[in-house]
Parts: C-alpha cells; sequence; structure tokens
C-alpha cells in the first residue's frame, strides 16, 4: 500500500495552529524547503498517523485533523481521523469512494460487513478507533490493508547516532527480541539478518557500503570485552557491531565507527533487513546524508531511490537541508514545503509543473530554485 495524499490540520484556530496542504507522494520523494518549514513536522505527523493505526500509541494523541489517501492494487483508500481532547472527533473510511465505515464522537456509527453484505451498528469508547478494534479479516479485511501499511512504516533520523551508543548487554544472544522498526537495532538486525540469509544478507550489505564508497571486508557481531563494559550493566556479555575495512588486520566496534560511516550502515542494515523480510513498505528518512561528505550522501541516496525504483512496494519519503543533495536529486522527486505562519503548503512536479519546467530554463542549480523563492516570484508575477 502507497500513501498518496497527506493533509493534515491542529489547533486551528488558535496562535499555535499548523496545518499542511497539498501533499501528493510518489514512490521516492524528497521534502526540501527552508529551516523551519515543517519537513520533520510532516515525517512525524506521517509517523503519528501509522503508530495510532498500528495499535502502538495506548493513549491517543491530544489533537489532530487527518486526511489522507492510500492506493493498494488500483484502489483507493480514502481515510478521515479527527482526534480532540486524546478522542476521536470522527473516523470515516471510503474505498473506491463508497463508506465502508464512519463514526462519531460518542462512538457510535456503522461499518460494512463482508459475509453480512450490509453495514451493522456499533459503538466503541471514545478513545477507541475503528481501524483497531474493528479489526476483523473476515467481517471487515478491508482494514488489514490500512493496518499492514502502519506496521510496516519505518522511520529514521538520520542526524542522529542511529544505534552507535547503543549496547546490548544479555546472557544469550539469541534471546533478544527483535523489533525491525526500532532504528537503533542495527547490530541485533545484523545477527538476525546473518542467520537467516546467510547467503544473501552480507554480501548485500557489504556491496551497498562500496557502492557509497566504504570498503569492508567484513561485517560481524562481536561479544565486547568484560572491562569494557560500564560497571552499572549488571551481568551478561556485551555485544556490539564490528567492521574490518579492507587493508587491515584489526576489527573496530561500533563505538569506534566514524559516526558518518556508522549511519550509512545502520540504514543500510535496517532497510536491507526489512526488506529482504518483506516488512517494510513506506520509509520515512529525516536529514539524509548529515554527517557523510557530498559524494558519499548523494551515493547514497542514489542507492535508495535505485532500491525504491526496482521495488514497487517500497516508498521512500526523504528530507534534506543539503544544497548539495538537492542539485543532484532531480526536480520529479521534490516536495517543496512553503510556509507563512503555520499553514504549510507543498508544491511539487505533480501540482506546479509549469513553474518547476519554467525554472530549467534558467539554467541555475535546482538548489536556486528555493534560494532565490521562485515559486513566490512566480505568484507574484502572475
Amino acid at each position: 500500500m502507497i500513501l498518496e495524499k497527506f493533509n493534515y490540520s491542529e489547533y486551528t484556530d488558535k496562535p499555535n495552529a499548523w496545518s499542511l496542504d497539498g501533499l501528493d507522494l510518489e514512490n521516492i520523494n524528497l521534502l526540501v524547503g527552508k529551516n523551519a518549514t515543517g519537513k520533520t513536522n510532516t515525517l512525524l505527523r506521517i509517523l503519528w498517523l501509522s503508530r495510532v493505526l498500528a495499535g502502538k500509541q495506548p493513549q491517543l494523541y491530544d489533537i489532530g485533523n487527518y486526511v489522507v489517501e492510500f492506493t493498494h492494487n488500483n484502489i483507493v483508500y480514502l481515510y478521515k481521523l479527527n482526534l480532540l481532547s486524546y478522542n476521536v472527533e470522527y473516523e470515516e473510511l471510503f474505498i473506491n469512494g463508497e463508506q465502508q465505515f464512519k463514526r462519531g464522537n460518542d462512538g457510535i456509527g456503522e461499518i460494512f460487513a463482508d459475509e453480512l453484505g450490509k453495514k451493522i451498528k456499533f459503538q466503541l469508547s471514545p478513545n477507541q478507533l475503528v481501524v483497531t478494534s474493528k479489526r476483523d479479516a473476515i467481517q471487515h479485511p478491508f482494514l488489514e490493508e490500512l493496518v499492514k501499511w502502519a506496521e510496516g512504516l519505518r522511520k529514521y533520523n538520520f542526524g542522529s547516532d542511529m544505534g552507535k551508543n547503543a549496547l546490548r548487554v544479555v546472557s544469550d544472544i539469541n534471546s533478544i527480541t527483535v523489533d525491525p522498526s526500532d532504528p537503533n537495532s542495527a547490530m541485533i538486525l545484523y545477527y538476525k539478518g546473518e542467520q537467516e540469509f546467510p547467503e544473501t544478507f552480507p554480501k548485500l550489505i557489504i556491496d551497498a557500503m562500496e557502492s557509497i564508497g566504504y570498503e569492508l571486508n567484513s561485517i560481524k557481531v562481536n561479544p565486547l570485552s568484560s572491562h569494557l563494559l560500564p560497571t552499572d550493566v549488571g551481568g551478561g556479555t556485551g555485544f556490539v557491531l564490528c567492521v574490518r575495512e579492507k587493508n587491515s588486520s584489526t576489527d573496530v566496534s561500533q563505538h569506534f565507527i566514524s559516526q558518518g560511516m556508522f549511519r550509512a550502515l545502520s540504514l543500510i542494515i535496517q532497510i536491507t533487513y526489512n526488506t529482504l523480510k518483506k516488512l517494510s513498505t513506506t520509509i520515512l528518512i529525516d536529514d539524509i546524508g548529515e554527517g557523510l561528505d557530498f559524494d558519499r550522501s548523494t551515493k547514497l541516496i542514489k542507492l535508495l531511490v535505485d532500491l525504491a525504483e526496482k521495488d514497487n512496494n517500497i516508498q521512500l519519503i526523504m528530507s534534506t537541508n543539503d544544497r548539495y543533495v538537492m542539485n543532484k536529486v532531480p526536480f520529479k522527486y521534490w516536495q517543496l514545503i512553503d510556509r507563512i505562519g503555520g499553514k504549510c503548503r507543498v508544491y511539487n512536479y505533480h501540482n506546479s509543473k509549469e513553474i518547476f519546467d519554467e525554472f530549467k530554463y534558467t539554467g541555475l542549480n535546482n538548489f536556486d530554485f528555493l534560494a532565490t523563492d521562485f515559486i513566490h516570484a512566480e505568484w507574484e508575477q502572475t
């Protein structure tokens, strides 16, 4: 399932109001915009929706109005959700224009039941979602696709340490529970991936790292020497990710790998594992390339774009502030967020093709499209 349209608003008519309009997504997307225009907020709101629909948010968010559209096998899902004071104001789903369920703030609603061939009434608590509470593969199979999308979404903050400083101390490494959605789980995911796909997984990771300029002989999960363990972790063995670079005879543990290199390694491990397990569909990456030099950041993006172009089940949504990255990524992938006050409007090749095409005739770099405020200049001229 692919997320195609995402519109969001919160605290309407209040000083802290914030809204996003016009985000029409493709399989590959690069969110760009000046500082504080809403790139990270946009990714967070998509993440929030996924957590709510996957049942990973025990208490609903205080507020939020979502109008989103998904497609799956040429079927269009239009989902509407409004939250207020940690309760559901309304929730509604249309499939190819036909309403499948609707409920109000009293929890009373109707939902189509497949076996009965008609809508049936229900009542939920005000803080319960229809999507999670009425999930039933027999009576309401149309809810399954929404939940699968939510469970498969992954978000990575490339500007963070990506698990570099994480340490797992256990008596048996096989006892560690794997959570593929945890962005700090590179070490255990590599261990599991090597076990489950011994012929392909290590080679895929090493080849991918080489393609962005990091030449490795091997990647391993090694126990950490006991004298290097912090004194407050208790008994057990600490396990870390280690790499050996070409022309070196020494393994380097994750804590001593450069931050940029580890971020790339962690991201590649996690996306590769999720892809081989067919677990992920929508991949959100904030500040892609942060901490990498220009050459490696552009090669990493090319690697991710190639992956998404080859696999129609993967949707890639990245954000960046890097001018060099913007210059290398074609306009067809751009989602330019423009903010005035609390209102964010998105311009892309789908809704503003003439403006993007006109800019190409200027001979300027892609980044100048943003730096010169070309969108506003065009509106003023017209």
